[in-house]
């Protein structure tokens, strides 16, 4: 899981415009997908976050 975080967050330095332009061609189901594992992906990174914090 770490390591698939540290994918996604490597992915997310991608340009807002290539996002936008990505995110127009895909249906609505698959748009929401990809919020749901960017939800994931934020959730488990403010975990780690925590647990670095205790």
């Amino acid at each position: 899981m770490l390591q698939e975080l540290i994918r996604m967050t490597n992915d997310g330095d991608r340009s807002l415009e290539s996002r936008e332009r990505e995110e127009r061609r895909l249906g609505a189901r698959q748009l929401r997908a990809r919020q749901r594992a960017e939800r994931r992906l934020e959730e488990g990174l403010m975990e780690i976050a925590w647990s670095r914090l205790c």
